[in-house]
């Protein structure tokens, strides 16, 4: 009896480890944002992800995600998952994103969930958008509306009901490099103040 007892202790013990582990790997793998970030504002990149010296969480995220990372001199891919107050982005309210971008040949902006998947959006809603397509203010700088709802202007259509990420991809830039800037600035992104009905906030 007390060997039985042993061995359904040990079974147990092993199969708390195991789920303990695994758990411990997803949350990591959804949460941890990886060695050797490159942290602007509230966005974040991995200068090294695509290369081989990527390390590991980062080799296990774009695997899971099916992704093909642009090498170093190829590009930059930042994401941001806080407004400047430091909350989550919430799919049922309206955000200004302002500001400019770093010197690039060209950039693209998407939203997606917090495992990189993109959000699917209806037919004909602007779910994607690039450097060549928005309207700039006359110094430059834009401002994109990222919103569930239409919106005037330059508009990033949400279609979640969780918490998502932005994803700027930044072509041919030297950020991120030993060349890079000493100052760099990414695009702000605020909360439209009386946006979130329904969201308690």
């Amino acid at each position: 009896m007390s060997n039985l007892r042993t061995i359904l202790l040990t079974v147990l013990t092993c199969l708390i480890a195991l789920a303990g582990g695994a758990a411990s790997a997803l949350y990591a793998l959804n949460n941890f944002e990886g060695f050797n970030q490159l942290t602007i504002g509230q966005w974040h990149a991995s200068p090294l992800y695509g290369s081989a010296d990527a390390d590991p969480y980062a080799r296990a995220q774009r695997s899971r995600a099916a992704l093909l990372p642009l090498g170093a001199a190829e590009g930059q891919r930042f994401v941001l998952r806080h407004d400047v107050s430091g909350a989550k982005l919430d799919p049922r309210c309206t955000y200004h994103l302002q500001g400019k971008a770093p010197a690039s040949r060209f950039w693209t902006l998407y939203a997606s969930d917090l495992h990189d998947l993109p959000l699917t959006q209806k037919q004909g809603l602007p779910q994607e958008l690039h450097s060549q397509m928005i309207w700039y203010q006359h110094d430059s700088s834009f401002l994109i509306a990222v919103s569930p709802s239409a919106q005037s202007g330059n508009w990033l259509a949400i279609n979640a009901s969780r918490p998502y990420q932005l994803v700027m991809t930044l072509y041919d830039t030297d950020l991120g490099t030993s060349i890079g800037f000493e100052n760099p600035q990414m695009p702000a992104l605020t909360l439209a103040e009386g946006s979130c009905k329904g969201a308690g906030r």
